[in-house]
């Protein structure tokens, strides 16, 4: 009589106890959406991963890694621009990729989203 009472109260809290899972509802344009941006990001990260880029980045005065956080905090627009811009460029345009990649940080800090340049004060404040 116990153990049917234990196994009662056991199997009641199991079953209130647990949590209802629901599933959203996903676009197709979404999941592209979604998927786009995260193929974008890796696409700069490996370019950033490159060595002759990394030591560009160095001798301008950024590290990589603020380099990648920088990325990760990018918005898919932002992302998708640069990954065209890396993607028309010869080969030989690694420099300006630099450049663009310092100047995208540069108007983050400006609006205040990051603080990778200690010289650079965000509008309004």
């Amino acid at each position: 009589m116990k153990n049917v009472l234990k196994v009662g109260i056991i199997s009641s809290m199991l079953i209130l106890g647990m949590g209802h899972a629901t599933a959203g509802v996903y676009s197709s344009s979404q999941v592209i959406e979604s998927q786009q941006y995260q193929f974008n990001k890796q696409q700069v990260l490996s370019f950033v991963n490159n060595a002759d880029v990394q030591s560009k980045l160095v001798e301008l005065g950024v590290s990589p890694a603020e380099a990648e956080k920088r990325i990760a905090n990018m918005t898919s627009e932002e992302l998708a621009a640069l990954n065209a811009q890396l993607n028309d460029m010869p080969a030989g345009g690694v420099i300006g990729t630099v450049i663009t990649v310092l100047v995208v940080v540069a108007v983050l800090d400006l609006m205040g989203l990051t603080d990778v340049y200690p010289f650079i004060r965000p509008i309004g404040r």
